[in-house]
C-alpha cells in the first residue's frame, strides 16, 4: 500500500511541477500534445526543481528519468539539453482523471490483497491456537 501511495504522489507532484507556470522556462507542457511535457533545461531542473521536490520524483536526473520510465513515460529526445516525456494517460487537465482512477484502482487492489493476506494469517494463527489448546487438554 505504501508503494501505491507514493505512486499517486509521484503523478500528483509531477503534474503540479509541470503545470506551474513559473517553471515554464525549465519544464512545461508540450503546446501541441496534451499527453507530454518537455524539460527545456536539464541543468536547472536538476539544480532548481528536483532538490525542492520530495524524493518522490527522484534525487537526481538519473533517478527522475528512471522513475518516469517505471511509471510508463516514454522518452522523446529533443534538442541538446532538452527531453520530452509522454504518457497516454498523463493528460493536461484539472484532475488527470484517467491517471488518478488508475492509481486509486491499483491502490484498492493492493489493499484488498493485504486484507486477504491478513485474514489468512489470522486463520492460521487461530488454527495453531486450537491445536495448542487440544494438546494442553490432552496433558490433563
Amino acid at each position: 500500500m505504501v508503494r501505491k501511495l507514493s505512486t499517486s504522489s509521484f503523478y500528483i507532484q509531477l503534474y503540479q511541477i509541470i503545470d506551474d507556470r513559473s517553471s515554464d522556462q525549465i519544464i512545461s507542457w508540450n503546446k501541441s500534445n496534451n499527453n507530454s511535457f518537455i524539460v527545456w533545461d536539464l541543468k536547472k531542473l536538476r539544480s532548481n526543481i528536483l532538490p525542492k521536490s520530495s524524493s518522490v520524483l527522484g534525487k537526481n536526473m538519473t533517478e527522475f528519468i528512471a522513475k518516469l520510465r517505471s511509471h510508463g513515460f516514454k522518452t522523446v529526445v529533443k534538442g541538446p539539453g532538452e527531453l520530452e516525456f509522454s504518457h497516454d494517460d498523463f493528460e493536461r487537465g484539472p484532475l488527470m482523471k484517467k491517471m488518478m482512477v488508475k492509481a486509486l484502482s491499483e491502490r484498492i487492489e493492493r489493499f484488498d490483497a493485504q486484507i486477504k493476506s491478513m485474514k489468512c494469517r489470522l486463520k492460521a494463527k487461530e488454527a495453531s491456537l486450537k491445536v495448542e489448546n487440544l494438546f494442553q487438554n490432552l496433558r490433563i
